[in-house]
């Protein structure tokens, strides 16, 4: 993606080329972070659709004080909370052939734990709330920084390494439990 800045310029304007661009380079992550949350393809999709078909309009209020991934972050973890807060959907353990599942470890530091296939680690992710879910996705599968996360969350770096912590120590707790039934 070309200068930031300018492709925010471009975008402010109207030009749908700036679009795209921004299309190109995020709508992967969008994708992934919203099916995080929602453990829902179709759901996912849609949340990505009505990001970029937003953006043009909600481009007016980014401030630039943090980076327009960073933002789009936001917009897409907030769409997803206001997709789950309106009742119209219920969460559920999806099946292996429902979405992709990418390769995504949480505290695997055992060896029994290293060897966790993704069935079992897409249900252990579904115990957590999809705001915690995205946070830790957000921080262990796509690798962005505390700063990144509390412009997101819009929370103080300690509480959000306070939710992490728990998040990888119920989820490794959940898995251990399944395992322990196998």
């Amino acid at each position: 993606m070309m200068n930031e800045k300018a492709i925010i310029q471009q975008l402010r304007s109207g030009d749908i080329q700036a679009l795209k661009e921004i299309w190109d380079a995020s709508s992967t992550n969008v994708l992934n972070l919203a099916f995080r949350m929602l453990l829902d393809r179709d759901s996912a999709e849609d949340i990505l659709m009505d990001v970029f078909a937003n953006l043009p309009d909600a481009i007016a209020n980014f401030r630039g004080e943090s980076s327009l991934s960073t933002w789009l972050y936001r917009l897409t973890k907030n769409a997803c909370l206001m997709k789950l807060r309106s009742g119209k959907r219920h969460l559920e353990i999806i099946d292996g052939n429902r979405g992709e599942v990418s390769e995504y470890s949480v505290g695997a530091d055992t060896p029994e734990m290293s060897s966790i296939d993704s069935e079992s680690l897409q249900r252990g992710l579904a115990v957590l709330t999809p705001e915690v879910r995205s946070l830790l996705w957000l921080k262990d599968a796509e690798g962005l920084d505390l700063k990144s996360l509390t412009a997101i969350f819009e929370a103080p770096e300690g509480t959000l390494k306070a939710r992490l912590s728990r998040a990888r120590a119920q989820v490794r707790s959940m898995l251990q439990k399944e395992m322990s039934y196998a």
